[in-house]
């Protein structure tokens, strides 16, 4: 039971020091560790003494009682974390191909090196056969489910906000997957009717694949290849139609002038279109549907010509708002109902605390109306003093333009000058700065009696970072909040026992081959008091096969999240030798305040909590933390 779990909990504790302690050859380090292993000893014994007294209590109170432990700690947790039935985590690779990729190398001359990779081969497979706990801790408050908390990369006091505003798509509304499917099949058709593609395209190409592309990704406009970048602009991983394209040939294409594997700032910018929201990646999966239907048929056709058609197809099908009136006319297949009335609880809870609503939409009256009505009732508009459609983000933050009327029965655009802003009336176009004159909203006087508008005390939240975020925290310093739906279903992943022991073997294997080097050299027996040395044929031969096999580990890892790209946040194909911070990641870290799954999270927490930034790597401050016993891997 728990008992027996947290007795093995000790004993690995235990046996990762010891390692630690074998694998030091500094006289001084390992008397200072042989100190700390015998207080483990001790802990250790009686860790696993009370373990096994609790165990036994247990099982003897177990006749007596209702229900077993387990039961009551499933029951007690589903209960307090409100959590939903998880799928079984899927499986990686098979047992014997596992056991293959955790035969480590053995060097051809160093004992101790060999030593070494002893010890890590076998805390390998305990860790993958179940010897080990494969769990994993999370960060933030344990009084929120991890899914649900806000996570912050700056320090941000909700209660100094005076004004909260929201973007409409996938932010106060949710949208089911099936709204990916309908823009996947518009633009298709367009491309078939309006631009002379194949009819057999519409038979052909099946529909979107939620498998195939994330959110972050980048289309480069002269090859059609999707792109995934670190964030230090390296394509680490790249798509050419449904095929991967192989590292020499990424290395080669993006070669800088000066022998950097990076494209300059220019080239970029002229050549790789960003795609950050999740309406692109249905973008991404019919470029690459109709790329690979020519390649399969041998059809000659240029790759520019069928990137511009596609991005115009799927422009057009948001312009004409073709997609809009399908979701008008069946909003249940489109939109997710709030049926448990979160969305309305957290706008009450702003409400009641003083907090001036806005909604900035760049959709039209029209469908915004339906979609909140869908949601929070005909009285949907009252929640809010201000509601701006038709918004033509990030123009709405760049320029300086009036605002108009809407008009509310006829969805028509009235031609009279706005002088103040009415809450019973909805409005288009415009612009913040017109918005924070009319309103009066963030002023206040500073020490020489000028009047000044002070950003922080705006908060908006939206989940497209350049169209929602970038302008409004750049120009104006308002708080900005991301709406990154991925963040939940990473964290389903990364706590599962197969993600957790996946990414322990790649810490294993990365320490191995940190360790390694420690004892080596040209002089056989190198020590810390030795002078350094260049490596010998037989240390780089042993260190390059550990680094092919910790790749191979790490693109497992990242399979569980994206079988094509991995995960948003991290780029696990870089060559395979490392899992730098995705470009998406950069950004969220440079532009975004704080970041959370939904915007209902919200209402987990008062009206004037403060969130505090984590000191974790860039951008991925809601990753998975090693267990506390593990720790010393690092």
């Amino acid at each position: 039971g728990p008992w027996t779990d947290m007795g093995k909990a000790c004993l690995s504790h235990h046996a990762i020091a010891k390692i630690c302690f074998q694998s030091s050859s500094n006289p001084h380090k390992r008397a200072k560790t042989a100190k700390q292993l015998w207080r483990r000893h001790c802990s250790c014994f009686w860790a696993v003494a009370c373990c096994c007294v609790c165990g036994l209590f247990s099982k003897l109170l177990l006749p007596f009682g209702s229900r077993s432990p387990h039961a009551a700690f499933a029951v007690s947790r589903e209960k307090y974390w409100q959590a939903k039935e998880t799928k079984p985590p899927p499986q990686v690779i098979d047992t014997a191909a596992a056991e293959q990729l955790l035969q480590l190398p053995r060097h051809a001359s160093n004992a101790r090196i060999n030593t070494l990779l002893s010890s890590g081969e076998k805390l390998a497979s305990r860790i993958l056969f179940g010897d080990m706990d494969g769990t994993g801790s999370l960060a933030g408050s344990h009084r929120i489910h991890p899914k649900n908390q806000v996570y912050a990369n700056t320090y941000v006091d909700l209660g100094a906000a005076e004004v909260i505003g929201f973007d409409y798509d996938y932010t106060l509304v949710s949208y089911k997957p099936a709204i990916l499917e309908l823009i996947y099949n518009l633009a298709r058709n367009r491309l078939v009717e309006n631009l002379g593609y194949p009819g057999e395209l519409e038979q052909d190409l099946k529909g979107y694949d939620p498998d195939f592309a994330i959110r972050g990704l980048a289309v480069d406009l002269e090859t059609a290849w999707i792109c995934m970048l670190t964030l230090r602009y390296r394509v680490s991983t790249a798509f050419f139609g449904r095929e991967e394209v192989s590292q020499q040939v990424v290395q080669q294409m993006y070669r800088s002038e000066a022998g950097a594997g990076i494209l300059p700032p220019s080239q970029r910018q002229r050549r790789l279109r960003p795609l950050n929201d999740l309406f692109s990646t249905a973008e991404a999966c019919l470029l690459a549907d109709v790329v690979q239907w020519f390649k399969d048929r041998s059809i000659p056709f240029d790759p520019r010509s069928v990137v511009t058609d596609v991005l115009d197809a799927v422009g057009k099908a948001h312009m004409s708002f073709d997609m809009h009136r399908a979701v008008v006319r069946d909003l249940s297949s489109y939109i997710e109902s709030d049926t448990m009335h979160h969305l309305q609880e957290l706008l009450d809870q702003l409400r009641v605390a003083g907090k001036k609503l806005m909604l900035v939409s760049n959709s039209p009256y029209w469908y915004v109306q339906a979609g909140m009505s869908y949601l929070l009732g005909d009285d949907w508009k009252n929640k809010f003093e201000v509601v701006v459609v038709c918004a033509g983000k990030p123009a709405f933050y760049t320029q300086r333009r009036p605002f108009r009327e809407v008009s509310q029965n006829t969805g028509r655009i009235k031609f009279k000058p706005i002088t103040s802003i009415n809450p019973d009336e909805v409005y288009c176009q415009g612009s913040i700065g017109e918005l924070m004159e009319l309103t009066g909203w963030g002023r206040s006087s500073s020490n020489s009696g000028e009047e000044v508008v002070d950003g922080s005390k705006f908060i908006y939240l939206g989940d497209s970072l350049f169209a929602d975020l970038v302008e409004a925290r750049r120009l104006y310093g308002w708080t900005t909040g991301a709406i990154i739906r991925e963040v939940s279903d990473e964290i389903d992943a990364q706590t599962t026992h197969e993600w957790q022991r996946v990414y322990k073997i790649v810490r294993v294997l990365t320490i191995c081959a940190q360790r390694c080097q420690d004892f080596m050299g040209t002089e056989t027996h190198r020590t810390f008091s030795s002078e350094p040395t260049g490596y010998s044929a037989e240390d780089k031969e042993l260190l390059d096969k550990l680094e092919r096999l910790a790749a191979d580990w790490r693109r497992s890892l990242g399979a569980l999240l994206s079988p094509n790209f991995g995960s948003i946040f991290r780029t696990t194909k870089d060559n395979g030798r490392t899992a730098q911070s995705s470009l998406f990641a950069s950004f969220l870290q440079r532009h975004v305040d704080f970041y959370t799954s939904k915007v209902e999270n919200l209402r987990f927490y008062s009206t004037d909590h403060r969130f505090y930034p984590t000191c974790k790597a860039i951008g991925i401050v809601h990753e998975v933390e090693v267990d506390a016993r593990h720790n010393m891997l690092d």
